[in-house]
């Protein structure tokens, strides 16, 4: 019974687009209408493929925050996000050109190969839907493809759909960030979705998010990750050569900060050379609790040779000159243990 209802209702729709001639007091020939339909010079419309694909718009705002130990908030930040539809139809390839006639001479050059029909460059002016270009990532675009067995091209394009709209602000509980150290965040609205963040911060925090449109999010510390450590927080006040000694002079401007901490200074002698024939003569690391400054006295015998270590006592020149290359890495839990390379001191004679 139902394959019969079926086959009723589609020979109802054949007859309607083929413009059909069918009796109905007198019964339904199926095989009669099917013919008719055949036979008919209606044609279907190219098939469309309606949406095809959706996407949606992202926009995001960002927040940052200096050194503090107090509570901050953000501004209110305006988010929106745009629905696309992407919309296609597709049309089949023309038919292939006729194949090129025999060669009169045999040895004579062999004739072009047809272009593979489907191809972006065999598109033609007139066809429908035909751009102009090539099928890419653009408002109007067309890509070869299929449908059915039917080979063929797709002509695509975007429309704008729904749009959403919020707000966004943040509020952060008191917490201690130094003075060399800083946050940042991003709010993205994506759909109708309101997501928060974290592009860097020494803190873990635990979310509050209240509202729906119009969102705060509420920041409460939960615990501290060390940093990578100021790169200026050390730099060289002096670099001389006295009493037998060489000494280079190092100021801390976050002693303070560091209390209670270490820090490891490195330096490494390097004898001046002609050109760029420079010669190592050791290294050597300090480590001190940290300090307003650093006093490091060293001569080149406590020095630790290195595999750079070139020996230069039959050096027979005059007066030699002498610099150094230094870095610091901290040591405690505030900042992480990098070492922060210093680069090179003036040079001195000796």
């Amino acid at each position: 019974m139902t394959n019969k209802i079926v086959i009723a209702l589609a020979c109802l729709g054949f007859t309607a687009n083929a413009g059909a001639q069918v009796d109905f007091n007198k019964g339904i020939d199926v095989k009669s209408v099917m013919e008719q339909v055949k036979n008919s010079d209606v044609k279907a419309p190219y098939p469309t493929y309606n949406p095809h694909r959706v996407r949606y718009s992202r926009e995001c705002k960002g927040f940052s925050f200096g050194p503090s130990s107090f509570a901050q908030a953000s501004e209110r930040a305006y988010l929106s996000s745009t629905e696309y539809i992407e919309e296609c139809r597709f049309v089949p390839n023309p038919p292939p050109p006729p194949p090129p006639p025999p060669q009169p001479n045999p040895n004579g050059p062999k004739p072009p190969k047809p272009p593979k029909p489907g191809h972006p460059k065999d598109f033609y002016t007139g066809q429908p839907g035909y751009n102009g270009s090539d099928y890419g990532p653009h408002g109007n675009y067309s890509y070869p493809g299929s449908f059915g067995h039917q080979q063929g091209t797709w002509y695509c394009h975007e429309r704008a759909g729904r749009m959403f709209h919020a707000t966004a602000q943040m509020n952060i509980a008191p917490r201690q960030l130094y003075p060399w150290e800083s946050e940042s965040f991003n709010v993205c609205m994506e759909a109708d979705r309101v997501e928060l963040d974290t592009r860097h911060s020494p803190y873990r925090y635990s979310v509050d998010r209240q509202g729906m449109y119009d969102v705060t999010f509420n920041l409460t510390p939960n615990y501290r990750t060390p940093t990578a450590p100021d790169s200026n927080g050390l730099s060289s006040t002096g670099w001389a050569f006295r009493d037998g000694k060489f000494v280079l002079n190092v100021s801390d401007r976050w002693a303070s900060e560091y209390a209670g901490e270490k820090v490891m200074i490195k330096v490494e002698l390097i004898k001046d050379g002609f050109l760029f024939f420079n010669s190592s003569q050791g290294e050597k690391e300090f480590t001190l609790n940290s300090a307003g400054s650093y006093e490091l006295a060293f001569t080149p015998e406590e020095l630790t040779k290195t595999k750079e270590f070139v020996d230069t006592s039959s050096d027979m020149r005059g007066p030699k000159k002498f610099f150094v290359k230094w870095g610091f890495r901290r040591i405690g839990s505030i900042s992480t243990n990098e070492y922060i390379n210093k680069g090179s001191t003036d040079k001195i004679t000796q």
